[in-house]
């Protein structure tokens, strides 16, 4: 899984089931052929995968490889999520299932946004009845988001360290996000810094692990997704609030990088 950034990989889910309450495993120990994620809802275990252990509770994602030994013990009555899958990298391609010094974690993680996840958590939960194919479009997407959560908090980690490291850079990012939802130019912004358009691309993507061109496209989308959720607007009008053209212009390339329409998201999100 070299050669990959976190992001730039995407989880597909091969089995799924929820756990309520379990008061302990039926194994100390097991081996799965594909990657496992057991997330905590509520409860705590005790677990060891390689040279990782620890314990978990709600909040924290337990990762073990194919074909690992993973050793786990229950501390409390356990509520989890259950999930084997397989990583495919940014065009679509199943990712050998050797190589575990990539950059995947192993073992535990932990998502701050516990909000959002417990979220997450309720619609997995809700898919588990559905027919088996209703049910893996959503799980997927669900567990993507999960993904991308901790992605998204790690990336504001590695932002906070480029502070220190490169000062210009984090200005840049600064003016990204006054003027991302309006009429905007890399040219006119890399003038600004003092750079050419190619050095400021590099030194940009060196300081915050993506091109300034695809860090503005996020800033847009998370606006756009907050809109759908929190109003009633049409897509037109979310479109220009976030920088877009146009409705059809957005919902291009929303469609291509949350891999769901707009209409769907805010179908799908509303509570």
């Amino acid at each position: 899984m070299e050669g990959h950034r976190l992001w730039e990989l995407t989880p597909r889910i091969r089995q799924y089931r929820y756990w309520h309450r379990k008061e302990r495993f039926d194994l100390y120990e097991d081996r799965y052929p594909g990657w496992m994620l057991f997330a905590v809802e509520d409860g705590a275990f005790r677990y060891e995968v390689q040279d990782r252990r620890g314990t978990a509770s709600f909040g924290d994602l337990v990762f073990c490889p194919p074909h690992i030994p993973f050793r786990r013990e229950t501390i409390s009555p356990l509520s989890f999520h259950f999930i084997m899958f397989d990583w495919h990298d940014p065009n679509g391609n199943l990712l050998e299932a050797h190589g575990h010094d990539g950059p995947i974690p192993i073992g535990k993680i932990t998502v701050a946004d516990r909000q959002r996840l417990a979220s997450d958590y309720e619609r997995l939960k809700i898919t588990a009845g559905q027919p088996h194919s209703l049910r893996h479009p959503w799980t997927d997407h669900l567990l993507k988001d999960i993904w991308y959560l901790y992605c998204s908090e790690s990336n504001q980690a590695i932002y906070a360290e480029a502070i220190v490291k490169d000062p210009l850079m984090v200005r840049a990012a600064d003016l990204l996000k006054r003027h991302a939802y309006g009429p905007f130019s890399m040219k006119s912004l890399a003038d600004t810094l003092g750079l050419s358009p190619v050095q400021f691309t590099r030194r940009f993507k060196r300081a915050h692990n993506m091109p300034p061109t695809d860090y503005l496209t996020r800033l847009r989308l998370q606006k756009a997704c907050s809109l759908l959720v929190t109003t009633a607007m049409t897509l037109d009008q979310i479109a220009e609030r976030c920088g877009y053209e146009n409705g059809f212009y957005l919902s291009r390339v929303f469609s291509k990088k949350i891999e769901m329409s707009p209409t769907q998201y805010r179908r799908t999100h509303r509570v």
